[in-house]
């Protein structure tokens, strides 16, 4: 975010849950009026951060994005209510994991390990 030139003026847990989303969205909102973006950790959170943004009266002015692609988030891709989303290709995780397994037992490194941490395909979205 520094690369970026974007400074965090806020980090809080929505609980993974639309509502709390809303609630965290909103509180955000009030406590900085010239907030440009929410950037969500999942799209349950976007979704109640959309609904915030809209309450609030500032549909248009803040970008929100959020994380795993669920269908729907991708209404809100298509109007523009939601910049972006990430996946994470939520269906092919236990795959990775059993590959992961499979060459761990066979005594290969897994694929794209570093630090203990394998890391799995991520694509950015921004249309449905």
């Amino acid at each position: 975010m520094d690369a970026a030139g974007m400074k965090i003026v806020s980090l809080q847990s929505g609980n993974w849950e639309i509502e709390k989303g809303n609630a965290v969205a909103s509180a955000m909102l009030n406590e900085h009026p010239d907030l440009k973006a929410l950037l969500a950790g999942n799209d349950s959170m976007a979704l109640g951060a959309v609904s915030a943004v809209r309450a609030a009266g500032r549909a248009g002015q803040v970008k929100v994005v959020g994380y795993d692609n669920i269908q729907a988030i991708k209404p809100m891709l298509q109007d523009g209510r939601v910049l972006a989303t990430a996946d994470q290709f939520a269906a092919k995780q236990a795959v990775f994991g059993i590959q992961t397994a499979l060459k761990l037992l066979a005594g290969q490194a897994p694929e794209h390990e570093k630090d203990g941490v394998v890391e799995t395909p991520v694509e950015l979205v921004t249309a449905p």
